[in-house]
């Protein structure tokens, strides 16, 4: 299962490394692996929710998403399925936007590393 650079408390994965004619979906789950994040609002330290969006991206001659999947978190996501009906074939990645509800200072982006979809 490919995934973003590790070892890092936010991870994202895809289920495969390459995409067959045969593939329905890239299926993708992030998880968060650190502790606690400082509570803005007192000395202590929280356990955060995790609002992200999900970016399918295709690579034509520079990075261009072509599908987003939006969603919240505590330890890990669902399985986010980016169906591949319609979609070129190509270089594809998927990048997540994250930011902890609790504190707006936890924020950041991960990729995964890229992967083909051959069609």
């Amino acid at each position: 299962m490919p995934c973003s650079e590790m070892p890092k408390p936010m991870v994202v994965c895809t289920d495969a490394s390459y995409y067959t004619e045969k593939a329905t979906s890239i299926d993708v789950t992030a998880y968060y692996s650190g502790g606690g994040i400082e509570d803005p609002n007192s000395d202590g330290f929280i356990a955060p929710t995790w609002d992200y969006v999900m970016a399918l991206e295709i690579y034509d001659g520079y990075w261009k998403a072509v599908e987003l999947q939006t969603g919240y978190f505590r330890h890990q996501t669902p399985v986010k399925k980016f169906y591949l009906a319609g979609k070129k074939e190509g270089r594809y990645r998927v990048r997540m936007y994250y930011q902890a509800r609790e504190n707006e200072e936890y924020t950041g982006v991960i990729t995964t590393y890229s992967f083909m979809v051959y069609r």
